[in-house]
């Protein structure tokens, strides 16, 4: 019975790291996006514009939109390093 207990113990620890991990993982997301704002001037719109563009984007994904090919393309182009980053800086201004 102890060795049942031992895994059982095991595995609660186990899960636990990960949730630390899920939560750092998490944040470090967070940060990321909120970076990407600040590079495109967002930081300052309105909470209800904001949740407005969120919702939108949700609902652009949850309908697998042509959408949603265009803004990953758009996307990529934007992220493409050093040969772009002028691009990028072009239109966060």
């Amino acid at each position: 019975m102890s060795n049942y207990a031992g895994k059982l113990s095991s595995i609660e620890d186990k899960m636990k790291k990960l949730k630390e991990e899920e939560n750092k993982l998490i944040e470090k997301r967070k940060t990321e996006i909120g970076s990407l704002a600040e590079k495109f001037n967002l930081l300052m719109l309105s909470d209800e514009l904001i949740v407005g563009i969120f919702s939108e984007a949700k609902d652009v994904m949850s309908n697998n939109n042509q959408k949603l090919k265009s803004w990953e393309e758009n996307g990529k182009e934007l992220l493409k390093p050093k040969r772009n980053n002028k691009k990028l800086k072009e239109s966060t201004n």
